[in-house]
């Protein structure tokens, strides 16, 4: 094989590659990444939206992550995505789930549900009164 064509041959093998994060900057928005033997110089983390209208995530160190590289060049690589790896947080395909690691989601804007709110097993829409109070006013729990 003439060394063009292994050079061609390495390009497409590193298109897209699975590897493991193992740093992080959120300042710059970046991950390196462990890719075997190779690990990444700090690159892009892919957000859902990064206009008008933004998401945020940043991946863990060890998490087990999806990059690609354009033309197969490893400077230019993007984190694109997580892949589970024997640690998906349900079994139960038919209820979505979101875990946040005991952190806090932030909502700038409003927030409309058509369901109930539960939290800490009290209801929003069933919930009661105490001593009947109409007007909505609620002491401490007790």
């Amino acid at each position: 094989m003439s060394r063009a064509a292994a050079e061609a041959d390495r390009r497409i093998a590193n298109v897209l590659q699975v590897g493991r994060v193992t740093s992080i900057d959120p300042g710059s928005a970046t991950a390196v990444v462990d890719i075997g033997d190779l690990e990444t110089p700090p690159i892009p983390v892919a957000q859902l939206r990064a206009g008008a209208m933004q998401t945020w995530w940043m991946p863990t160190v060890g998490e087990q992550v999806l990059i690609a590289a354009p033309s197969g060049d490893i400077a230019q690589a993007v984190l694109l995505a997580s892949i589970y790896a024997s640690n998906a947080p349900s079994s139960d395909p038919s209820t979505p789930e979101m875990n946040l690691g005991g952190g806090t989601m932030k909502i700038n804007g409003t927030l409309v549900l058509t369901g109930d709110v539960i939290a800490q097993g009290i209801s929003l829409v069933n919930h009661t009164h105490p001593h009947g109070d109409p007007a909505g006013r609620t002491g401490p729990p007790g």
